[in-house]
C-alpha cells in the first residue's frame, strides 16, 4: 500500500486561532486535541505557519475527514481553505473552499475510482483563475500548468522549470503548495512555527 497523505491549507490565518478551530471540530464530534506529539509520527496532527500568513494543517494518517475539517476552517475563520489529499502513492488533489463552500476541484486522474461523467470531468479539472480568485497574492499564471489531466504512465517534465517533481508524481503536491506559498511541515525541514498534537475525531 502507497502513501495516504492529508493536509489543509488556510490562507491569511493566525496559527492560534486554526488551533483553537480545530479544537472545536474535535470537541463537536466527540474527539480530543491535545499539545504533544503522538508517539508515531503518522498519528499526530501538525499545524505550521508559513512566512506568507497562510498555515497547513498535517492530519494523522487514520483521519478522514479531512473536507470536511476544511470547509469547517473555512467557515469558522472566515478564510479560503484548500483540502489536500494524496491517494495511495498514485496522485494527489485538491478541493478549494470559500464560506465554508466548495468552489474548485482538482484530480489528475478523475476515473481513477471508475467512470465519471463528461460534468464531473469538468468539474474536476481545476480553473486555475477559481483558484486565484479565491486565494491571496497567487496568479493564475503560477498554477495553471499543474491542472493538467495525467495517465497512468506518468510524465518527465516538471509543470514549471522551478519545481522539484513532475507531473505523474504524486509529490508535485509541495510543489504546488509553494505556489500557495503553504509550507509541507515534513520532519526534515526548519519549520520554526510548527506544532504537533495528539488529534483523535
Amino acid at each position: 500500500m502507497g502513501l495516504f497523505l492529508a493536509l489543509t491549507g488556510v490562507a491569511n490565518a493566525d496559527s492560534e486561532a486554526v488551533e483553537k478551530a480545530l479544537r472545536e471540530y474535535a470537541r463537536a464530534r466527540g474527539g480530543t486535541m491535545e499539545q504533544g506529539a503522538a508517539n508515531d509520527a503518522d498519528d499526530r496532527l501538525v499545524i505550521a505557519r508559513s512566512n506568507a500568513g497562510n498555515v497547513t494543517v498535517v492530519y494523522p494518517s487514520d483521519f478522514m475527514g479531512w473536507d470536511d475539517a476544511a470547509r469547517f476552517l473555512s467557515e469558522t475563520l472566515g478564510a479560503a481553505t484548500i483540502s489536500l489529499h494524496i491517494h495511495d502513492e498514485d496522485l494527489w488533489m485538491y478541493v478549494l473552499v470559500d464560506g465554508g463552500k466548495d468552489v474548485d476541484w482538482f484530480n489528475p486522474i478523475p476515473n481513477y475510482w471508475g467512470n465519471v461523467s463528461s460534468g464531473e470531468l469538468t468539474q474536476w479539472a481545476g480553473n486555475a483563475a477559481t483558484l486565484a480568485g479565491h486565494w491571496p497574492r497567487l496568479s493564475a499564471e503560477a498554477v495553471e500548468n499543474y491542472l493538467v489531466s495525467w495517465d497512468f504512465d506518468g510524465f518527465e517534465e516538471q509543470a514549471y522549470p522551478e519545481d522539484e517533481f513532475p507531473r505523474g508524481d504524486c509529490w508535485q503536491m509541495v510543489d504546488f503548495m509553494n505556489k500557495l506559498q503553504l509550507v509541507y511541515p515534513d520532519s526534515d525541514v526548519d519549520t520554526p512555527d510548527k506544532r504537533s498534537f495528539e488529534f483523535r475525531v
